[in-house]
Protein backbone atom coordinates (compact mmCIF):
# COMPACT_ATOMS: atom_id res chain seq x y z
CA UNK A 1 0.00 0.00 0.00
CA UNK A 2 1.52 3.48 -0.36
CA UNK A 3 0.83 6.19 2.07
CA UNK A 4 1.58 9.98 2.05
CA UNK A 5 3.23 11.29 5.05
CA UNK A 6 2.14 15.19 5.33
CA UNK A 7 5.02 17.20 7.67
CA UNK A 8 3.41 20.02 8.90
CA UNK A 9 5.12 22.85 10.89
CA UNK A 10 4.18 25.61 13.63
CA UNK A 11 6.72 27.47 13.74
CA UNK A 12 5.96 31.01 12.47
CA UNK A 13 6.61 31.72 8.74
CA UNK A 14 10.37 32.52 8.91
CA UNK A 15 11.74 31.52 11.75
CA UNK A 16 13.68 28.72 12.01
CA UNK A 17 14.15 26.19 14.51
CA UNK A 18 17.81 26.10 16.45
CA UNK A 19 20.59 24.44 14.80
CA UNK A 20 20.65 21.24 17.13
CA UNK A 21 16.95 20.66 16.50
CA UNK A 22 17.36 21.14 12.68
CA UNK A 23 19.97 18.59 12.91
CA UNK A 24 17.99 15.82 14.99
CA UNK A 25 15.14 16.42 12.59
CA UNK A 26 17.30 15.89 9.54
CA UNK A 27 18.76 12.66 11.48
CA UNK A 28 15.30 11.21 10.98
CA UNK A 29 14.81 12.43 7.59
CA UNK A 30 18.12 11.18 6.54
CA UNK A 31 17.42 7.17 8.19
CA UNK A 32 13.75 7.21 6.76
CA UNK A 33 15.49 8.17 2.81
CA UNK A 34 17.82 5.59 3.39
CA UNK A 35 15.68 2.62 4.87
CA UNK A 36 13.32 2.95 2.60
CA UNK A 37 15.18 3.33 -0.14
CA UNK A 38 17.15 0.50 0.25
CA UNK A 39 14.10 -1.75 0.27
CA UNK A 40 12.88 0.20 -2.51
CA UNK A 41 9.64 1.79 -0.76
CA UNK A 42 10.25 5.62 -1.47
CA UNK A 43 8.28 6.83 -4.57
CA UNK A 44 9.04 10.87 -3.64
CA UNK A 45 10.06 13.26 -1.03
CA UNK A 46 9.67 16.96 -1.20
CA UNK A 47 10.31 19.54 1.04
CA UNK A 48 8.18 22.68 -0.08
CA UNK A 49 9.08 26.43 0.39
CA UNK A 50 7.22 28.77 3.16
CA UNK A 51 3.40 29.51 2.10
CA UNK A 52 4.21 33.24 1.86
CA UNK A 53 5.45 32.33 -1.36
CA UNK A 54 2.65 30.02 -2.22
CA UNK A 55 -0.15 30.72 -4.97
CA UNK A 56 -3.69 29.11 -4.82
CA UNK A 57 -5.77 28.86 -8.17
CA UNK A 58 -9.25 28.54 -7.46
CA UNK A 59 -12.22 28.63 -10.30
CA UNK A 60 -14.75 30.70 -9.70
CA UNK A 61 -17.42 30.67 -12.42
CA UNK A 62 -15.82 30.28 -15.60
CA UNK A 63 -12.95 32.03 -15.03
CA UNK A 64 -10.07 30.69 -12.20
CA UNK A 65 -8.52 33.14 -9.99
CA UNK A 66 -5.42 33.08 -8.57
CA UNK A 67 -4.48 34.32 -5.21
CA UNK A 68 -1.53 34.78 -3.03
CA UNK A 69 -0.89 32.24 -0.47
CA UNK A 70 -2.47 29.47 0.27
CA UNK A 71 -6.34 29.24 0.62
CA UNK A 72 -6.57 27.52 3.98
CA UNK A 73 -5.76 30.37 7.22
CA UNK A 74 -3.69 27.90 9.87
CA UNK A 75 -1.42 27.48 12.17
CA UNK A 76 0.48 24.87 10.77
CA UNK A 77 1.90 24.69 7.49
CA UNK A 78 2.74 21.83 5.03
CA UNK A 79 6.55 21.90 4.74
CA UNK A 80 6.62 18.65 2.76
CA UNK A 81 5.91 15.30 1.88
CA UNK A 82 6.58 11.37 1.56
CA UNK A 83 4.91 9.35 -0.98
CA UNK A 84 6.13 5.84 0.23
CA UNK A 85 4.89 2.02 0.39
CA UNK A 86 4.45 0.20 3.55
CA UNK A 87 3.27 -2.95 4.02
CA UNK A 88 0.16 -1.78 6.82
CA UNK A 89 -0.47 1.92 8.47
CA UNK A 90 1.17 0.51 11.26
CA UNK A 91 4.64 0.68 9.63
CA UNK A 92 3.35 3.87 7.80
CA UNK A 93 2.51 5.28 11.14
CA UNK A 94 6.33 4.34 12.30
CA UNK A 95 8.05 5.46 9.64
CA UNK A 96 6.04 8.86 10.55
CA UNK A 97 7.20 8.64 14.26
CA UNK A 98 10.94 9.03 12.66
CA UNK A 99 10.40 12.24 11.18
CA UNK A 100 8.46 14.03 13.33
CA UNK A 101 11.23 15.35 15.87
CA UNK A 102 9.83 17.73 18.18
CA UNK A 103 6.65 19.58 19.28
CA UNK A 104 6.78 22.17 16.36
CA UNK A 105 6.33 18.89 13.84
CA UNK A 106 2.99 17.62 12.47
CA UNK A 107 2.72 14.39 10.55
CA UNK A 108 -0.24 13.52 8.54
CA UNK A 109 -0.50 9.79 7.00
CA UNK A 110 -2.78 9.15 4.83
CA UNK A 111 -3.43 6.28 2.27
CA UNK A 112 -3.25 7.08 -1.37
CA UNK A 113 -5.90 5.57 -3.72
CA UNK A 114 -3.38 5.54 -6.66
CA UNK A 115 0.10 6.64 -7.72
CA UNK A 116 1.40 7.47 -10.85
CA UNK A 117 4.86 6.69 -12.56
CA UNK A 118 5.61 8.55 -15.94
Amino acid sequence: MTYVLLIYRATELGKKPPAMDERATLRGHRKLQSEAAARGDLHTVARLEESRDAHTVKKSGEAHEIVDGPYVETKEWLVGFYLIDCKSQKEALERAKLICADDEHVVEVRKATWTWKG
